[in-house]
């Protein structure tokens, strides 16, 4: 007669490493993509931010004062030219951003919160930034689309903006 000495593994021991290895990497995909979420705000914010620093740097150079249009899920700039505000375009690109992912904005300016329109963008800006590159004093939060989540714009004097996570106890 043969011996039966098994060298291999189980059908039994091949499903449970096959399980194990499920959950974890259920696991790891939930950990990266709730990180994501939290990423794609804050890369939003600092997009936000550069242009606006952007726009005060063309309003210096220029001699043209730049504004910012927000609207709950979208933004624009625009110029002063002729006593009219008009879109804002640079090298055939206009600048601004609609946010297709759930993410709203929130704004305050000069400590009164201001209701923004719900997708169209209006006609004169919330903010402003001079030709001495001076901006209007502000706080724009930009929160995901649970609410949970938020990065916030602000100015810490009449030149700087200054970009920030917020957590639920500095909010």
């Amino acid at each position: 007669m043969k011996n039966k000495s098994s060298h291999g593994f189980t059908l039994i021991e091949i499903l449970v490493v096959v399980v194990i290895v499920s959950i974890l990497t259920v696991l790891g995909v939930q950990m990266i993509s709730s990180g994501s979420v939290e990423r794609n705000l804050q890369q939003h914010g600092k997009i936000l931010q550069a242009s606006m620093e952007f726009s005060c740097d063309q309003a210096i150079l220029q001699n043209i004062p730049y504004g910012l249009i927000v609207s709950q899920t979208a933004y624009g700039f625009s110029i002063l030219n002729n006593q009219n505000w008009q879109q804002a375009i640079y090298q055939e690109n206009v600048l601004g951003k609609t946010l297709n992912d759930g993410s709203q904005f929130s704004l305050i300016l000069e400590g009164q919160t201001i209701v923004l329109e719900e997708e169209e963008l209006g006609e004169v800006p919330q903010i402003i930034c001079d030709t001495t590159g001076e901006i209007s004093p502000f706080i724009l939060t930009l929160s995901d689309a649970t609410g949970q989540h938020h990065y916030q714009l602000k100015t810490t004097d009449f030149w700087q903006i200054q970009g920030q996570w917020l957590d639920e106890k500095n909010q």
